[in-house]
């Protein structure tokens, strides 16, 4: 099953609301280049933690309802 970040789980990790939701947009942006024209649509929240892992260069470990850092 593939795991999803949304932008309240990037708030989580101390990013500003700004932030977290350029990193949505980035990723989305990301995911419609290579193919998956689903995430082209503006009420899609939510995103592969693999993507937003690769656009901050960080490991995320979402684990229930808390996403942690690495």
């Amino acid at each position: 099953m593939l795991s999803t970040v949304t932008k309240k789980d990037i708030i989580s990790l101390g990013f500003s609301p700004y932030q977290s939701q350029r990193v949505i947009r980035e990723a989305k942006a990301l995911l419609v280049e290579r193919g998956c024209h689903f995430y082209s649509g503006k009420k899609i929240s939510c995103v592969p933690v693999s993507v937003v892992e690769e656009i901050l260069g960080i490991e995320v470990n979402k684990g229930g309802k808390d996403i942690k850092c690495l």
